[in-house]
């Protein structure tokens, strides 16, 4: 009986520990990281129009020249924003990397 007894009390310590834990690392740990990542000083933020300055391949769609996209949200990697989440004018989201934006895409506001 010991040994299911402690089998049982490490069982609850186990879950005490995760519990704790939890406590200790809060998930607005994570979210205060992609605020900071919403504001980046190369002018990318939520909300942010973007205009095409040439026909550009985003997913399985183009954009043509011309055409504005809205930034729904930046995807950050390693401390630095590596790609963004843009809304289509049909409504879909496509990921556009940082590169791709800067090369292809004017920003027209904020």
């Amino acid at each position: 009986m010991r040994i299911r007894s402690r089998r049982s009390t490490a069982g609850s310590l186990i879950v005490a520990v995760v519990a704790a834990l939890a406590v200790v690392v809060p998930g607005g740990a994570a979210a205060a990281s992609e605020e900071a990542a919403a504001t980046a000083s190369d002018g990318l933020a939520v909300g942010a129009q973007l205009e095409a300055l040439a026909d550009v391949k985003v997913a399985r769609a183009e954009v043509a020249r011309g055409s504005r996209v809205s930034i729904t949200r930046l995807i950050e990697r390693q401390g630095h924003v590596a790609a963004v989440d843009v809304e289509l004018a049909d409504g879909h989201i496509a990921r556009v990397a940082v590169a791709t934006v800067r090369a292809s895409f004017r920003i027209l506001s904020d």
